[in-house]
């Protein structure tokens, strides 16, 4: 394994042989889950790891991953906005811009973000959706929050460059944070597929809102099974290099938990 990790690292594995070997390890995690995906007691398992874990595990390995590599990086591979999440195409989309653009306005519009509102955004990667939000919203009153100190200094030298002064940026671990305000709106896009512990999460933003505040969550799914994403071997590629600890959540998941 350590001399087929060498070749790739090295390009010289063609292209349609490192596909064709994806395609290979994606049926087999999806004979795997269909196995025993649909067994009651397999799924209660996956809720009981969940609910006996913290809100968040290897958190340092997310920053050695990805998290704390360097913006000129990312630049490289994501459109002008830095969107680190899932951008939106219609028909009409012809470019990556256009996609980030289009997917942060229907954030937006789905959250039901207005002028003058105090929103909290949980796991705010390069700040694609704090730097839209304050920009559209300048008399809302933005923080924005990431367990990456280079994405804190990328979003605030941002916010310098573009005159910005609606934006607050915390550099915490979810484990451990707690704000010390409640807000209209609390918005997470795709954060919770790096949390262990919904139910205990989704306890604490609930206190984090005012009486009329409301909770935006944006997540991928799988829709049908919902897995972690555990080392096991060198062919779990994705659990070990990009995303130790993370979960898969079926369609369903957020409707089965308290």
């Amino acid at each position: 394994m350590a001399i087929t990790s060498a070749l790739l690292n090295g390009g010289w594995v063609p292209d349609f042989i490192i596909r064709r070997r994806i395609r290979k390890l994606i049926q087999q995690r999806l004979d795997e889950e269909t196995m025993h995906g649909g067994q009651p007691d397999y799924t209660a398992g996956i809720l009981q790891a969940m609910r006996s874990g913290p809100v968040a595990i290897h958190t340092e390995a997310a920053n050695e991953q990805h998290y704390e590599l360097p913006p000129p990086f990312f630049r490289e591979v994501l459109g002008s906005q830095m969107k680190y999440s899932c951008c939106y195409w219609d028909d009409h989309t012809k470019t990556l811009d256009m996609a980030e653009e289009a997917a942060l306005s229907l954030t937006i519009q789905r959250a039901g973000l207005q002028d003058g509102m105090r929103i909290l955004e949980l796991g705010c990667g390069w700040g694609s959706l704090t730097l839209a939000m304050a920009r559209r919203f300048p008399d809302a009153r933005i923080t924005a929050v990431s367990n990456s100190a280079p994405q804190r200094q990328y979003i605030q030298n941002r916010c310098v460059a573009e005159g910005i002064d609606n934006v607050r940026i915390i550099t915490a671990d979810m484990n451990e944070f707690t704000p010390d305000k409640q807000y209209d709106r609390v918005v997470s896009v795709e954060m919770f597929e790096h949390m262990r512990n919904w139910e205990t999460l989704l306890q604490r933003i609930h206190s984090w809102l005012k009486p009329d505040g409301k909770l935006f969550i944006h997540i991928f799914t799988h829709k049908r099974f919902t897995y972690f994403y555990e080392y096991k071997d060198e062919t779990d590629w994705m659990s070990k290099y990009f995303f130790t600890g993370g979960i898969m959540p079926s369609e369903s998941l957020m409707s089965e938990l308290n």
